[in-house]
This record gives structure tokens, C-alpha cells and sequence, in this order.
């Protein structure tokens, strides 16, 4: 065999053994690109769930005016902390040292624009504390550009808004910032239909009724009374308990009253029956009929923290103040020296005090011109209340609502 034929047999024989393929090597790449994305996306999560914290806008200026205040007042701290001695004790911290927000969660009517629920949510999840007052929907409130009752306030900037739900509710949180002299961190705005969903989603709410409570059931076309006591509430049942007012001698107030009861029972069955099966259901309720600028990362924060806050933390309270008439409608006007002494101690964030000299220094809760009457009751003092009410004293004693006749 010649040296041609021998180089021609070594040249197909390699030609014929085997080449690394392309196809390969891009399927390697692929898989570290996926491998570095999942990476990635578990770094996010692992930092999201066990490090992030929300800014509690501590550094930067108050939203509401401190020139009131004596630069001594500024510079010391509120006399709600008290000295550290114990620093492994959060509460003994100074305010600005702790992680403390708060949230305006106001509910709409289903038919018209008004927000007959509203309420400031105060969550230091430094001392596992929660702290809720409620604002009733007849309180007045007296702007450059709005006067009557707050619960229209939020149609107010909704339609001046380009009907932007979250940027209505938002300017409804500054103009409450401003003259209540308090920093809310986050708005909530949530529908009737949600409110059904949420609590049929945990599979119903047990509630201690103070009375027997008598509804209108449209499914069954009956009237039904439930009695005195532990009852359970599915989601249609839920929805006429905290819109029922008519049968209160104290009208809107008993309703709010009510509220607090449903509110105990809710957060009650969330925190002992919550499930992967729950979650989702509850993520697609609030998606749908919730709207909030709570970011996602923040929010898995939020909800993390109160699974560990025990229900005998949880606070309710009402605004106090006193029932009036203003031509011919019925208002009900703040007690000033209370509402001040409340937000100072439950919901303040800052290190100094939310003194007489500051808080809703405008008197926009009041009338000078319109309704001069009103201020009497706005400047009334030594008013004794029952608040706060925690919700573990709720669920186990309730809290006594005088009706206009019992049962009905």
C-alpha cells in the first residue's frame, strides 16, 4: 500500500469518529444562565423574607408643621418612652429606634363613593404591638376646599384624581397627616366584596355578639336572629353585622363598636388558621378587590410580623368626640384634648411629643363660622372612656352595645 492510500484511510478515519456537537454547549450555557437566575431570585427571597425592612421615614422631615413646638420639645424625647435600661427590651428604646408604621385603611360603600370604614392602623413590630382607631363616617372636617362629614372626603380627591383609587385615598392620608400629626406609611382600600371574600376564604369568623342580632338574609328571603353569644358569621353574614347601625342608640358609633367585634373574630381566625391553601386563596382576594402602594417586599414583612403578635396586643379604639347638627344633617365632632393624647401615645413615631401646640393646629375639626357651636364639644376635656379595647378581651367578653330595641 502506497503512502497516498494510507493518508487517505487515516483522513476517513477520522472524519468518520465523532465531533463535539454545538447543540451541547449551548444547553450547558443555558443551564447556567437558568441556575444563575434561580440563584438569584432565592437570594432575593432569602433577603426579602429574612432581612428586609421597611423605611420607617424616621430621617426625614415630619408631614405635619412642628413649629409650634420649643426647640427643647424638639430635642428631648416624648414622654411616652421611658429611660433605657434593659436594651434588649424594644419598648425601652427610643421611638425612632424602634420599627414603627402606620396605615390608612378606609372600606367603600358599594354603590356610592363614601368610605363608611376608616381607620389608622398602627403596627410597631419592635414591641409586636398593633393599635387601631377608628374615625366614624359623620365626623366633621372643614378644608379650604371640603367641609361636611369626612366620609366623603375620599370621593372628593378620588374624583379630582381622574378616579385614581390610590392616589385618592393618598391625598385623604396627607390631609389626615397634616392635621392629626401622625405619618401614615401606607394607604388600604378595600370594597364590601372583599370584605365577603376574605372571610369566607378562612372558612367563616366566630363572633361574641353583646345582643341578639337580627339581619335581613336576601338568599333565603327570611329574617334571621342570631342570639347573644358565640356565633359563626360566614362572609354575606359579616357584611350586614358591620353595616347595621339602625338599631344602635348610638347609631354609627355602636356600628364602629360592632366593627371592633368583627374585626377580634377576623384577626383571631386569620392568625389560627392561615395555610398555604388560604394564602393563595387570599393573595386572589386581594389582587381583585384591594387596592394599596404597599409594595410586595414590604408586605411579606408585615405579614410575617403578625403571625408573632399576640391578640391580647391588639388595641381598638374610637375617636371621641360628641354628636351635633349642622344645618338639619347630624355631624359628630372630635374631642380635641383626647384625640391629641391618643395620637401621641398609640400612633406617634417620632422621639418628640405631639403636644396641644401642634395638633391640628388649623382646627380643621371643628367649625369657627360655619357651625360656631361645635367648638364647645371640640375643646370639651375630662372625658372618661372604656378605650382601648384589646381584642382578646373582645373575643372573650365582648363589648356592650346599647340598642334602640333589643334584638331588633
Amino acid at each position: 500500500m502506497d503512502n497516498n492510500n494510507s493518508e487517505q484511510i487515516l483522513n476517513t478515519k477520522e472524519e468518520q469518529q465523532p465531533q463535539p456537537k454545538k447543540k451541547t454547549k449551548k444547553k450547558i450555557i443555558i443551564l447556567a444562565v437558568i441556575l444563575a437566575l434561580l440563584l438569584l431570585i432565592i437570594g432575593v427571597v432569602v433577603y426579602t423574607v429574612g432581612f428586609h425592612t421597611p423605611d420607617t421615614g424616621i430621617g426625614q422631615p415630619p408631614p405635619f408643621a412642628t413649629d409650634g413646638l420649643l426647640e427643647t420639645e424638639k430635642d428631648s424625647p416624648s414622654d411616652n418612652n421611658e429611660p433605657e435600661s434593659d436594651p434588649t427590651d424594644p419598648s425601652l428604646l427610643p421611638k425612632s429606634q424602634q420599627k414603627i408604621y402606620n396605615f390608612l385603611l378606609i372600606g367603600q360603600d358599594r354603590v356610592a363613593l363614601n368610605t363608611d370604614v376608616m381607620m389608622i392602623i398602627n403596627f410597631n413590630t419592635s414591641t409586636k404591638k398593633i393599635s387601631v382607631i377608628q374615625i366614624p363616617r359623620d365626623t366633621y372636617i372643614e378644608l379650604s376646599n371640603y367641609s361636611g362629614k369626612i366620609n366623603g372626603l375620599y370621593a372628593h380627591y378620588y374624583l379630582r384624581s381622574d378616579k385614581d383609587i390610590k392616589l385618592g385615598a393618598r391625598k385623604l392620608a396627607d390631609t389626615l397627616e397634616k392635621n392629626l400629626c401622625i405619618k401614615i406609611h401606607n394607604v388600604i382600600h378595600i370594597n364590601l366584596d372583599g370584605v365577603q371574600k376574605i372571610v369566607d376564604a378562612l372558612g367563616g369568623v366566630d363572633l361574641n355578639l353583646p345582643n341578639d342580632f337580627t339581619y335581613r338574609d336576601s338568599r333565603v328571603k327570611e329574617t334571621i336572629t342570631l342570639p347573644a353569644g358565640i356565633n359563626h358569621f360566614d362572609g354575606y353574614m359579616a357584611e350586614q353585622f358591620i353595616r347595621k347601625r339602625s338599631t344602635y342608640a348610638q347609631a354609627d358609633i355602636g356600628r364602629i363598636d360592632a366593627q371592633k367585634i368583627f374585626m377580634s373574630g377576623l384577626l383571631q381566625k386569620a392568625k389560627s388558621s392561615l395555610t398555604l391553601s388560604t394564602i393563595s386563596q387570599m393573595t386572589e382576594i386581594v389582587f381583585e378587590n384591594i387596592t394599596t402602594d404597599i409594595k410586595l417586599s414590604d408586605g411579606i414583612f408585615y405579614a410575617k410580623n403578625l403571625l408573632n403578635v399576640d391578640m391580647n396586643n391588639i388595641n381598638f379604639m374610637s375617636m371621641i368626640g360628641r354628636n351635633a347638627s349642622g344645618n338639619g344633617l347630624s355631624f359628630y365632632v372630635m374631642v380635641r384634648k383626647n384625640m391629641q393624647e391618643m395620637i401621641d401615645k398609640y400612633f406617634n413615631i417620632y422621639d418628640f411629643s405631639i403636644t396641644d401646640a401642634i395638633f391640628d393646629a388649623n382646627r380643621v375639626f371643628t367649625s369657627t363660622k360655619k357651625f360656631p357651636h361645635f367648638n364647645a364639644l371640640y375643646t370639651t376635656t375630662n372625658i372618661d372612656t372604656n378605650d382601648p379595647y384589646s381584642a382578646d378581651n373582645i373575643n372573650d367578653n365582648s363589648i356592650d352595645i346599647p340598642q334602640v330595641r333589643k334584638g331588633n
